[in-house]
């Protein structure tokens, strides 16, 4: 027998439970707003007259369905008037993220070959593994030196910065913080109702990058090297400006996003880095539940192409959803006991669990595999390097609901693994 659908709610019930929502900020007061709009049914009317999407099986129609386009550059043509006036819109409507077939197929080709699993497997161990040495490393030094860090400016943001940097080939003048620092300020146009200032920030970051690319772009095509930048500039100058605002404007902030929830939980959950310690294979699981608990992203949004159904809901042609990622993870009916953080819930001989945090169908993140490895390499140098790390702050975060993550982890210890194996 299916469960009774839950009553209709009035327009001012409904804009309670979403101003709670956007008002959330840590995983744990999201995980209450997360409740109230669950409670409320897979489909919660917004004051803007679009949905929010709270089940996991809805979510992933979204996700994975065809009918399911993105707020690209014809419907904001068509429903945004003015929109062509923000520069990190327009750059972010020629990325493949905010496009639908078939230019989002053309502009996607050339990265399949760069974010391959076989690619980022070679990646990993020619450049994750020595990179993330490195980085952890000398913050570890930087900790002792100093008595406290913050993780994010010393690790998170500066090395998936690096690698991408090192992949592509981009030349050293371009300051890797420089491009970090601009890379996160363009994408955070994407959060929902993002004020003017946000915006004009963003717009300014998307037009230097640009020209920054552009410069870069242009060295190569006079003078090859043999790298990916010389190839993309020698096939699509024109499309590799984008494809190189994809990489770092997508790339750096969701993978920092990842490594700074890494750093947060080995912190405030001491026992994990002693399994990690011990068991270097436990970054696997631990990096799967950090993935569910706190996505990177937790909200997709979407325009219905036409006439469909989530769930057993009718949705009209043209009507946006917000498919809300935290949620779908933590609904009951497929990760049991949703808000208990756990986890061996990924470990041996449990079920497989399908996340969302990278997204799904023809928008997968391709990213994700070359993500995962930042991860697990992360988890187990810092467990390493630095034993019994703790925080020596709360973390401070960026304001959500789309992209809460954390902007500042301030981090101390007292020792080295390697100190305390001397003694």
């Amino acid at each position: 027998m299916l469960p009774p659908k839950p009553p209709a709610l009035d327009a001012r019930s409904a804009a309670g439970l979403v101003r709670q929502w956007r008002r959330a900020v840590e995983p744990e007061a999201l995980a209450a707003a997360y409740d109230a709009l669950a409670g409320a049914g897979p489909l919660v009317p917004t004051p803007w007259g679009a949905l929010l999407v709270t089940g996991y099986e809805e979510c992933r129609q979204v996700l994975t369905g065809r009918e399911w386009l993105t707020l690209g550059a014809r419907w904001r043509d068509a429903h945004r008037p003015g929109w062509r006036a923000s520069a990190s819109t327009v750059g972010l409507c020629e990325t493949p993220l905010q496009q639908d077939p078939p230019e989002h197929t053309a502009r996607r080709r050339p990265l399949n070959a760069v974010l391959s699993p076989r690619v980022v497997r070679e990646a990993a161990e020619r450049l994750v593994e020595p990179l993330t040495e490195r980085h952890v490393g000398e913050f570890a030094a930087a900790v002792r030196r100093d008595g406290t860090a913050d993780v994010v400016a010393g690790v998170c943001r500066p090395l998936p910065t690096a690698l991408l940097a090192e992949m592509a080939g981009l030349p050293e003048w371009i300051d890797r913080g420089w491009l970090a620092a601009e890379s996160a300020a363009m994408v955070r146009v994407e959060e929902l109702a993002a004020p003017p200032s946000v915006v004009r920030r963003a717009d300014a970051a998307a037009g230097t990058l640009l020209d920054a690319y552009d410069r870069a772009l242009a060295e190569r095509r006079r003078r090859p090297t043999g790298d990916l930048l010389s190839q993309w500039a020698a096939e699509d100058p024109a499309g590799a400006r984008y494809l190189l605002l994809t990489l770092f404007s997508a790339g750096v902030p969701t993978t920092a996003a990842l490594l700074g929830g890494t750093a947060l939980a080995l912190t405030t959950r001491p026992a994990l880095a002693e399994r990690i310690r011990r068991d270097p294979g436990f970054a696997v699981p631990l990096t799967e539940e950090l993935l569910r608990w706190d996505p990177p992203g937790r909200v997709v949004t979407r325009v219905a192409g036409a006439d469909t159904a989530l769930g057993d809901r009718p949705v009209p042609a043209g009507r946006v959803v917000h498919a809300l990622i935290g949620a779908a993870h933590r609904d009951p009916s497929r990760f049991p006991d949703p808000h208990r953080f756990d986890p061996h819930r990924f470990g041996p001989g449990r079920p497989a669990q399908r996340l969302l945090a990278f997204g799904g169908g023809l928008h997968y993140c391709l990213g994700s595999h070359l993500a995962r490895a930042q991860a697990l390499a992360f988890a187990r140098a810092f467990a390493r390097e630095l034993p019994g790390a703790r925080c020596a702050a709360p973390p401070v975060r960026h304001t959500g609901p789309s992209m809460a993550d954390i902007a500042r982890l301030t981090i101390h210890s007292p020792l080295t693994y390697r100190e305390t194996e001397g003694q």
